[in-house]
């Protein structure tokens, strides 16, 4: 019963896997943003950013998914904002991403996937059903294969001196480092040079 739910959780997502933390059992989900499927399209309504994409690619299979674990009789909730890490419970959705082997972090710091390179977002469900952890198992920060010596992200990013080879200096400087509270009148926008011009995906 509960391999129904992994399963199905990779029909619904383009990946899919499981982590044990300390908040329980995590089933980490990606889907990659694309043409047909833009997850990033986002207007502001009302003084808050409101994630078209999101709401209309990937909250829809988040439900779907958790209807069908709450049918089987466990607990499920999603967890995050809009796939966006959990703050207030320690749970970083690209580190557990990684721990649960869906992709490498690349030199931009996010999840690189080997189909659609930085353009995997991601979401999280918990649950108390009893599903067997994929991956690694462990976050491991090595050089990523698919990065190898390209530096084109690192040259795309506007705030100078911010982004390093696996490392965001200062993440609370970068322009897509958004939340639910932003006052967007003050947003400068980014053209995000760290997603876009990376040749993978």
């Amino acid at each position: 019963m509960t391999g129904e739910i992994l399963e199905q959780a990779m029909e619904l997502f383009d990946s899919a896997g499981v982590v044990t933390t300390e908040a329980g059992i995590v089933l980490i989900l990606g889907l990659g943003s694309t043409m047909e499927t833009n997850l990033d399209e986002a207007v502001i309504e009302h003084g808050r950013l409101v994630l078209q994409g999101w709401l209309k690619h990937a909250k829809p299979r988040v439900t779907a998914l958790i209807d069908l674990i709450r049918e089987r009789g466990f607990e499920a909730e999603a967890v995050g904002w809009w796939g966006y890490p959990m703050a207030a419970e320690v749970m970083h959705l690209k580190r557990l991403a990684v721990i649960a082997g869906l992709g490498m972090q690349g030199k931009n710091t996010l999840i690189i996937h080997h189909k659609f390179g930085p353009w995997l977002r991601l979401a999280a469900i918990r649950t108390n059903a009893p599903l067997i952890p994929t991956g690694p198992g462990i976050y491991v920060r090595r050089e990523n294969p698919l990065c190898q010596s390209c530096q084109a992200c690192i040259k795309a990013c506007p705030v100078e001196g911010l982004l390093q080879p696996y490392r965001l200096l200062d993440p609370a400087r970068c322009r897509l480092n958004i939340s639910p509270d932003i006052d967007w009148e003050k947003v400068v926008w980014c053209d995000m040079g760290c997603v876009t011009k990376c040749p993978v995906g």
